[in-house]
């Protein structure tokens, strides 16, 4: 198996199987870079609800996942690689972030400070698809007291798409968590 797990392969990941064509062109790398920055600010200041409404497609599918990794010659499982942490629609993602918003959630009472960072940005397009494959590498920090300090790092494959507005909307979205297991104190936020 490649880099890319089995789930990322269904969303449309497996275009960096290969060695695609990335687009360099200077207006669509700087639409999708601002696209991410603007995604970085609304998570890092708590507004999911406009994040969800504004970013986020009615047909997402938000995937976690993170996979053991074995020797190559170890053969003495047949159990999947990967374990899903989540495996979210629309309804699944607005549930979550009213569950952020609720006084009963002691996990945000004190508030959490985020920091959310993207680099390493490549943009693909499949063959005869309007839709533009994003692969980018992201760093957050969640800090809460004094401390309390968990950072996370990910791969991320999105697929985004534009509205009828003309605007990107993020239909898929595949991350690649390399731990096995989550070593903050939870991953109850949006990455």
């Amino acid at each position: 198996m490649n880099s890319v797990s089995r789930s990322a392969n269904v969303m449309g990941a497996d275009i960096w199987d290969g060695d695609p064509e990335i687009i360099w062109d200077t207006d669509i790398t700087g639409e999708v870079n601002a696209f991410f920055l603007r995604e970085a600010r609304l998570l890092d200041t708590r507004r999911l609800r406009e994040w969800l409404a504004q970013m986020i497609d009615k047909n997402i599918r938000y995937v976690i996942v993170s996979r053991q990794l074995r020797y190559k010659n170890d053969k003495r499982y047949d159990l999947p690689d990967e374990v899903f942490i989540y495996d979210d629609d629309y309804e699944c993602l607005n549930a979550r972030v009213e569950q952020f918003h609720s006084e009963l959630n002691w996990r945000v009472n004190p508030d959490e400070n985020y920091q959310h960072m993207v680099a390493n940005t490549e943009i693909a397009q499949k063959p005869g698809s309007v839709n533009l494959f994003v692969r980018s590498n992201w760093f957050v920090q969640r800090a809460r007291r004094q401390y309390e300090i968990d950072r996370f790092v990910y791969c991320r494959h999105d697929e985004l798409a534009r509205d009828s507005e003309g605007k990107f909307k993020v239909v898929a979205r595949h991350i690649d968590y390399d731990e096995r297991c989550v070593s903050g104190r939870n991953m109850t936020m949006f990455l």
